[in-house]
Formats: structure tokens, C-alpha cells, sequence
């Protein structure tokens, strides 16, 4: 296995979790050859230094709160970022309409209060990325709070 190789992975690895297509990408740019690419993206999968899965499931979990956003820009992200389909596919089939609601709510109270413009928060949430259907349930639900 070419040591540079490893070291240029481990370096790109040590800031936050990369999917394998992003640490192929990455070998690919710094010239490396397809032989030792493939070495270095095994070695670090049988270590569990690289896992698609957890990097997905992480940035889901990145991806919540008051930096919440929908199911369908999390997807594009997702897939943009080179994560496996079935891994995506999988990972969001299991975030409920709760959550979704939960997250709406999150992002709603980071930058609106009860009394400010209804328009102007539903803008913002279909900024990002939630479904137009479940923004009004959401909006309701937090301007008609006390």
C-alpha cells in the first residue's frame, strides 16, 4: 500500500467523515493510481475508519435541529456527496413525520417568533427543503402558540 496515499486520506478523514467516493475523489486528484486508491479505500474500511453508513446517518444527524432541513434537499445533498442510493434510501425511510415536524419546529423558532410574518417563515422553510404539504401543519402550529 503507498504510504502517501494513506497519509493523504487519513488527512482528508481527520476534519469530519467523507464517503468512499469523496476519498477516491480526493486520491484521484492528488495523481495517485487506481491500484493504490482501491488498497487505501479497503484498509480503511476494514479498520472502520471509513463507513458510508455512519457518515450518512452522521450528517442526517448534522442536518436536524435548528439547522433542520427537509427530507428532499437531505437527499440531494446525500447523493451530491457520492452516498450510496440504497444507504440514503434506507437512512431517510426511517426519519418519521414527527421528526420532520420536530425539525420544521426547531428551524421555526431559531429565526421567527409567534407574532412575525407567516409568508416570510414559509419561504424560509420551503428555502429548506421541506414539503410544501407539511409546512402549513407546521406553520399553524407555531403561530397559533401563546
Amino acid at each position: 500500500m503507498n504510504p502517501d496515499a494513506l497519509e493523504a486520506a487519513l488527512r482528508a478523514l481527520r476534519t469530519t467523515d467523507r464517503f468512499e467516493t469523496e476519498i477516491r475523489q480526493t486520491l484521484e486528484s492528488k495523481g495517485f493510481e487506481s491500484k493504490d486508491i482501491d488498497q487505501v479505500t479497503q484498509h480503511l474500511i476494514r479498520r472502520k475508519l471509513l463507513d458510508d453508513r455512519r457518515t450518512t446517518l452522521n450528517l442526517i444527524e448534522r442536518k436536524s435541529g435548528r439547522r433542520a432541513i427537509g427530507i428532499e434537499k437531505l437527499r440531494a445533498e446525500l447523493l451530491s456527496r457520492g452516498a450510496p442510493e440504497e444507504i440514503v434510501e434506507e437512512s431517510l425511510a426511517n426519519l418519521s413525520w414527527e421528526d420532520q415536524r420536530r425539525a420544521m419546529r426547531d428551524a421555526l423558532s431559531s429565526k421567527f417568533k409567534p407574532t412575525d410574518n407567516r409568508a416570510k417563515a414559509a419561504r424560509f422553510l420551503l428555502g429548506r427543503g421541506f414539503a410544501e404539504d407539511e409546512i402549513e401543519g407546521a406553520l399553524d402550529e407555531f403561530f397559533l402558540q401563546e
